[in-house]
């Protein structure tokens, strides 16, 4: 899209809350600049949406139904790349952050965000440029410059015992597949819980499911896991992926360097 020709940027929203979106639209539609051009509540829906009148910017929730908005994002990134793809989101995390960056989709906001601020940011996304809220660029910071951030980083072995108690398997299952005792699993299963602030392992398996955490490098980790265990390896001396002490540190850190260009409000042209 040529932001300069003089035409309205068109908007497609989608979100399940019905009423946030359609305040959302609302209040776009008072910018003569953007143009609302649908809505749409889930993933599936935003697809057919976005495939029937690409969008210059979609708006894109995280959690929903019938396809989740990261998935429509990586989607729309690679069917129409013409299409740039800002995630809405009410979590402010740094897995979500990481996620979010894998996805490569182009602006990153929190739903505290000033309604003022979101017409700036849909034209300077528009633009070319990306952009990340103010509330996530603090994380990014965080975790980038701050060594105590990592307190709550998994190991490769924990990751691969939440991935496998995650999957389903008991303790006896997830010991026999890793090769060590099943109280060693116990003995993770509250470590693990520690870290993530969880309190039950039902908890436990949400948090697992609920992230993903085949898409956060758990496959590599896994097979990692795997081979120190044939090898009698102690989980102390596990291998870590390069440069880092656990997964959720190394996806943030690693992910937040792929953030194309996204800064704070004040970086983009604009946005002053």
């Amino acid at each position: 899209m040529n932001v300069y020709d003089g035409s309205p940027i068109r908007v497609v929203i989608v979100d399940d809350e019905t009423l946030f979106a359609k305040m959302l639209g609302a209040w776009l539609a008072r910018d003569p600049g953007l143009k609302v051009e649908g809505y749409a509540q889930s993933g599936n829906e935003g697809w057919k949406v976005c495939l029937a009148s690409p969008p210059d910017v979609a708006l894109v929730d995280v959690e929903m139904a019938n396809g989740d908005g990261l998935g429509l994002a990586k989607l729309l990134l690679e069917k129409l790349p013409e299409t740039r793809v800002i995630i809405m989101t009410g979590r402010v995390d740094p897995h979500t952050a990481w996620r979010a960056s894998q996805a490569g989709v182009h602006g990153l906001i929190d739903k505290t965000l000033e309604p003022a601020l979101l017409g700036q940011v849909i034209r300077l996304v528009a633009e070319g440029n990306g952009y990340l809220s103010p509330a996530f660029q603090q994380i990014r910071e965080e975790w980038l410059t701050d060594p105590m951030a990592f307190h709550k980083v998994l190991t490769n072995r924990e990751l691969a015992v939440l991935h496998r108690l995650t999957d389903g398997l008991s303790d006896e299952g997830i010991a026999q597949s890793l090769g060590i005792s099943a109280d060693t699993v116990v003995a993770h299963r509250k470590s693990i819980r520690k870290k993530l602030d969880l309190h039950d392992d039902r908890s436990l398996v949400a948090y697992g499911r609920e992230w993903g955490v085949y898409g956060a490098g758990g496959e590599e980790l896994n097979a990692n896991a795997d081979d120190e265990a044939r090898a009698g390896r102690s989980s102390k001396g596990a291998r870590q992926l390069p440069g880092t002490e656990g997964v959720a540190g190394a996806a943030v850190v690693a992910g937040m360097n792929r953030l194309p260009g996204m800064e704070r409000v004040g970086a983009g042209p604009g946005m002053g």
